[in-house]
């Protein structure tokens, strides 16, 4: 686990590089992100980036403040409102996704492209298995 710790902490902190130049944080990239497929509720993003509710609310606030997102009727629940990113927010996301492309490639240089799908297919197996828990 204090790999996996410590290579979130670095990624974070590349995130936050990659980021900064669009006006976001790694955080606020994670949440607005996940809206680049699709409407989903504050409760729905946290479920899919495993992260606390509470936490999202706060990133969701802060982007609809900053009119990255805005917050529409959810036609599934009254009470729960879906977020939706807007076209700021879109152009925030796809401003970065080149500086993102070039820190990918510059990192994985000297892998073995097999090596990573690997790696990547037994996170995914470790996250089914976490969530079983």
């Amino acid at each position: 686990m204090l790999t996996t710790f410590k290579l979130n902490g670095a990624f974070l902190a590349a995130g936050d590089k990659i980021s900064a130049p669009s006006g976001l944080t790694s955080s606020r990239w994670q949440v607005l992100g996940t809206l680049m497929w699709g409407d989903m509720t504050v409760s729905g993003i946290a479920r899919e980036m495993g992260l606390s509710r509470q936490a999202v609310q706060r990133i969701a606030n802060v982007l609809a403040e900053e009119k990255l997102i805005t917050f529409l009727d959810n036609p599934s629940d009254k009470r729960a409102k879906l977020a939706s990113a807007t076209d700021t927010g879109r152009e925030a996301i796809h401003s970065l996704a080149e500086r993102q492309y070039v820190w990918a490639n510059t990192t994985a240089e000297g892998i073995d492209p097999k090596e990573i799908e690997q790696a990547v297919e037994v996170m995914k197996k470790v996250l089914i298995a976490c969530k079983q828990e």
